[in-house]
């Protein structure tokens, strides 16, 4: 239970300065992923897990400018007047994330009785990652209808992000094992370090920005095929 309540505490301060950074401008944005690219670099230099680390390092860096590109893209492809401005995809990729990581958390302290990776996250369990791959769904799903997402692209994301996100944290999670440390820094109490609170969501966002990219490619290539219409 002290290990919950310091979570939220934490959820509590963290989650407002990612909702500001989301719908604020495009340049305080890209300032706060420089923040965090930093405070990453630095965690990074300390783990010196060898490859393990490297192959974090790469997808840390391109995640972060694939989040930076969500955020550029606005409300593209969306339908409904409700989108406006917003930076829909990179609520789409923020949202479920979030959803599956606090889900998976709740219902794996909850109910966990089957260890998924004990070797890499003993934390985690067959029971909170399936609650949690179902809560980012519903949410992916709710977001598309809420902005009028293509039902093709909402549907991979729905399908893929929870997934996915779990690889980035698995990928992070090893990286930290063969450092030999729980969590990667201090920052965030009860949550580890920046790596830990981006593992998913950098892995997440690099998965929408290749989704958007291939489909727009197969949709340019196809007569009569728009990249708006996925």
């Amino acid at each position: 239970m002290k290990d919950l309540r310091t979570r939220t505490i934490t959820a509590v301060v963290y989650a407002p300065v990612v909702l500001v950074g989301i719908f604020a401008p495009a340049i305080l944005f890209w300032v706060l992923l420089i923040v965090m690219g930093i405070l990453g670099l630095m965690e990074l230099l300390s783990l010196r897990a060898g490859r393990p680390a490297l192959a974090f390092a790469a997808l840390f860096f391109l995640g972060l400018a694939c989040l930076g590109a969500l955020k550029q893209l606005g409300p593209f492809a969306a339908r409904h007047g409700t989108a406006d401005d917003l930076p829909v995809w990179l609520i789409l990729a923020v949202f479920p994330t979030w959803a599956a990581d606090v889900i998976a958390y709740l219902a794996g302290t909850a109910l966990g009785r089957r260890r998924l990776a004990p070797s890499i996250s003993p934390g985690k369990t067959w029971e909170g990652t399936v609650a949690g791959f179902a809560a980012s769904a519903v949410v992916v799903l709710a977001v598309a209808a809420t902005f009028g997402l293509p039902r093709a692209g909402a549907a991979i994301a729905a399908v893929g992000i929870g997934p996915i996100g779990l690889a980035g944290d698995l990928l992070e999670s090893y990286a930290k094992r063969r450092a030999g440390v729980k969590d990667s820094g201090t920052i965030f109490p009860g949550h580890g370090g920046v790596l830990d609170r981006l593992d998913s969501l950098v892995a997440v966002a690099t998965f929408l920005v290749l989704v958007i990219g291939i489909w727009g490619l197969a949709s340019l290539g196809s007569e009569g095929g728009s990249f708006g219409r996925f």
